[in-house]
């Protein structure tokens, strides 16, 4: 149990000297990454007017923004990584986007459209963004270009974030939820506590270039006590943004709704969310160094839950491996 306690200062120790050692860069990575999921929202209420497709399409990249912020603030805390694809760290963010209340829902004005012609318009982008993403490698012509690569990222981006949206916002979901009532606590709690954390964690690992194989030898090598322990911390840093709301709302005190909160409710929200978003990235990148995520590995050397010295002999690339020194 002390060793444990150790553990877990030692974790809670490193996040914070990963936030002080790199605070501006983080503070202005995270920034930027709202500061583009907001402007996205906005260019696709605007392209909503011109055509729902359109709006819906410009909507789907409102998470790669905040996606690419996250990943260049794992990079920093750990650089000299090899770089990854883009829609390998998209697939395990969206889980997060969706479940901690980043995504609210397609923004419609219902004085203007029914929802029904969202839905529609979802599908249909949807469906063209597959279909010309399993098309690309059959057409050479295209195929060569140099700009192929990009056109295939964010085709990857549209259908991947619209399947996410979709899952999270259909009426079915909402229905699933209602049938399995009486045990939806129990999946609530799973979701939230074990799954949402285990998604911050695979954001950090591919986000440094791993393989999403060499995840469980991360985890082996950290020990499973402290991931369980650090994604109940994430749980608890996720609050952060809620328990910043109320300081400020007692903090200013009583004002009109309409004229003073209404104007600046959705920029408070956003920057609460980013220093949220900034210590969970801080706490998930702490457990990745005591992984050994952060150095190149040696075979057959030792985790660091195989420590019993505390050394950092044969941890994550270091010079001892089955107890004996070797040369590197």
């Amino acid at each position: 149990m002390q060793e444990m306690a150790s553990d877990v200062l030692r974790l809670v120790r490193g996040a914070g000297g990963k936030l002080v050692g790199n605070w501006p860069t983080l503070l202005a990575l995270v920034l930027a990454g709202f500061t583009v999921k907001l402007a996205t929202l906005k260019l696709a209420l605007l392209a909503g007017a011109v055509g729902w497709a359109l709006g819906v399409a410009i909507f789907a990249f409102t998470a790669a923004g905040l996606a690419a912020a996250v990943m260049f603030m794992f990079r920093s805390l750990l650089p000299g990584q090899p770089w990854p694809k883009f829609p390998m760290v998209l697939a395990p963010f969206l889980m997060v986007y969706v479940a901690t209340d980043h995504f609210d829902g397609y923004l419609i004005d219902p004085a203007l459209e029914r929802q029904v012609t969202m839905d529609v318009s979802a599908a249909v982008v949807l469906i063209v963004a597959v279909m010309l993403r399993w098309l690309m490698p059959l057409w050479t012509a295209v195929q060569d270009r140099r700009w192929a690569g990009w056109v295939r990222t964010g085709l990857d981006i549209c259908w991947m974030s619209m399947v996410a949206f979709t899952i999270a916002s259909h009426p079915l979901s909402r229905w699933l939820a209602e049938l399995t009532h009486p045990v939806s606590w129990l999946f609530s709690a799973v979701f939230t506590v074990l799954l949402v954390p285990l998604a911050w964690l695979a954001v950090g690992v591919l986000a440094l270039g791993f393989r999403p194989l060499d995840a469980p030898e991360l985890v082996r090598r950290a020990g499973v006590p402290l991931t369980l322990i650090t994604c109940l911390l994430i749980v608890v840093v996720q609050q952060v943004p809620l328990l910043l709301w109320q300081i400020e709302r007692l903090a200013i005190g009583t004002r009109d709704p309409e004229a003073f909160w209404q104007p600046i409710t959705g920029l408070i929200g956003a920057a609460n969310s980013a220093i949220g978003v900034l210590l969970v990235v801080c706490l998930a990148a702490s457990l990745l160094i005591a992984s050994g995520a952060d150095e190149a590995g040696v075979a057959g050397q030792r985790g660091g839950a195989h420590d019993p010295y505390r050394d950092r002999f044969g941890v994550g690339g270091r010079d001892e491996e089955d107890g004996h020194l070797v040369g590197i």
